[in-house]
């Protein structure tokens, strides 16, 4: 099952669930509290009450829930299988109630009810999902950002199916049949053509390398006829792979780049109606994927409450040492390109950045990172707060954002993200992280960028979450014993 088709699934389940407690709810509420037609049962019968619905709700979701997209459903079936899907949950709920002899079944009122409510429920609930989260949801920071290599035929028919799963975010497109001039991009009838399906054409064959380099993407799918029509797709395919980028290919096109890939993980699936090969360097669970969001919820949560008195403690000092605001925001880049503000406490001077310009020539780090000694731009107090690890503490409302987890890479800056090469930019294929393995492995000492890069990458490569269990009981021991902050 694909990520939209388990997240979809999920999420009917859900709605399911919050449908039958509102349903009982309000069922209580009008007949048991206000007009009270429904008398209290004892407790054991009300427990084994709701497991029953519960185990009811559950037998019918698994066997006999709509797989279809969302996207794809009309009013009339969406009603349909809705009221499908409550009279076999009820109709099941009613007969295990009757088996087990549990005294609920007589109370009329509640049961009817409650089913009529769930009808009522459920339709609202889908109803608000279709029309309001999907729409939400693809144009979010949560979105894969997706591009399309096409020709014009191929991208007109094949757009339209790909928006059809609402987990993608569809940003530009590259026409290999376009020419460009000083109108913008060409066919060769003479038709200009600037999107499809609302997508923008943003490159051509020519432009193809320069545009991959510099854009924001999780995906690329390429659907041509022959890779043939791609001059170098090899080296295409494995620029991608350098940069973490999950590559989709129609099969047809398929022949040479299978037998000539260094891509460690292959897939062939079916996705909206096409078969498709899919290359990644590595590839994670999507249900791996929402434990680790889990956790970082959970921590993150718990990070920002133990935080808010050592900030509050520090604030004085640092308001009282030099002027400018508390909390430093600065823009970095994310995971695949996606830019955000990360939070810290402050501990240099206001103007910073601009003397960072004049220090670039001390530089003590080899590569696109900026790093020195008795760096004269840190306050006093600053330099108290790093060494502690203390600077770091609003970044746990990064992780409650969804821009960070707790574990990642280092975030880098705008203008250093603007210096990488292809291969250093899969370092930026997981969100980034408060921590790290490069932080628990005597940063200090790491002098050269390729070196970080390499973590970083081991890191993407090995990533479990115990690994990541491993790296946070190292950071606090980092922490408690200063070793590697600076």
């Amino acid at each position: 099952m694909n990520q939209q088709k388990r997240f979809q699934s999920n999420t009917e389940f859900i709605i399911n669930l919050i449908s039958l407690f509102l349903a009982h709810t309000l069922s209580i509420v009008i007949f048991g509290v206000i007009i009270k037609r429904i008398t209290p049962y004892p407790k054991n019968d009300t427990i084994e009450y709701i497991f029953v619905l519960l185990i009811s709700a559950i037998i019918v979701f698994l066997y006999f829930s709509v797989r279809i997209n969302f996207t794809k459903r009309d009013r009339t079936f969406e009603f349909t299988s809705t009221l499908k899907n409550c009279l076999l949950t009820y109709g099941l709920f009613g007969a295990m109630l009757i088996l087990t002899k549990n005294p609920i079944i007589d109370s009329r009122y509640l049961f009817l009810s409650s089913f009529i409510f769930y009808i009522f429920f459920s339709l609202i609930g889908r109803y608000v999902f279709k029309h309001y989260m999907i729409k939400k949801i693809s144009k979010s920071k949560f979105a894969t950002r997706v591009g399309v290599i096409s020709t014009y035929d191929r991208a007109c028919e094949f757009i339209p199916k790909l928006k059809e799963d609402w987990t993608n975010n569809v940003t530009a497109l590259a026409l290999i049949d376009a020419d460009f001039n000083e109108s913008g991009f060409v066919l060769k009838n003479g038709k200009s053509v600037f999107e499809i399906n609302e997508v923008p054409v943003v490159a051509n064959i020519e432009s193809l390398i320069g545009w991959i380099r510099t854009a924001s993407l999780d995906e690329i799918y390429i659907n041509v006829e022959s890779t043939d029509m791609l001059p170098n797709a090899n080296e295409l395919i494995e620029e991608l792979e350098d940069m973490g980028i999950t590559v989709n290919i129609n099969i047809p096109a398929l022949e040479k780049i299978v037998s000539q890939s260094k891509y460690n993980n292959l897939n062939c699936v079916v996705e909206n109606d096409y078969p498709i090969a899919k290359f990644a360097p590595t590839v994670i669970s999507p249900g791996k994927l929402a434990f680790k969001r889990l956790v970082d919820i959970i921590g993150g949560i718990v990070g920002t409450i133990l935080s808010l008195p050592i900030i509050l403690i520090v604030a004085i000092p640092l308001k009282l040492e030099s002027s400018g605001p508390l909390i430093f925001k600065q823009q970095r880049v994310g995971k695949n390109g996606r830019i955000f503000n990360i939070y810290k406490l402050r501990s240099m001077y206001e103007d910073a950045e601009e003397r960072k310009k004049v220090l670039q020539e001390q530089n003590q780090m080899d590569g696109h990172m900026f790093k020195m000694d008795n760096d004269p731009r840190i306050t006093k107090v600053g330099k108290f707060i790093r060494k502690t690890s203390i600077d770091e503490l609003p970044q746990f409302w990064n992780v409650l954002k969804g821009d960070m987890s707790l574990v990642g890479t280092r975030p880098p800056t705008i203008d250093e993200f603007e210096k990488y090469e292809s291969h250093h930019k899969r370092r930026l294929s997981m969100k980034p992280g408060i921590t790290g393995k490069w932080q628990v492995s005597g940063r200090s000492n790491i002098k050269n960028f390729e070196d970080v890069v390499k973590l970083d990458c081991e890191y993407i490569d090995e990533w479990s979450p115990i690994l990541d269990i491993q790296i946070l009981i190292k950071t606090v021991g980092v922490v408690l014993t200063h070793k590697g902050a600076e």
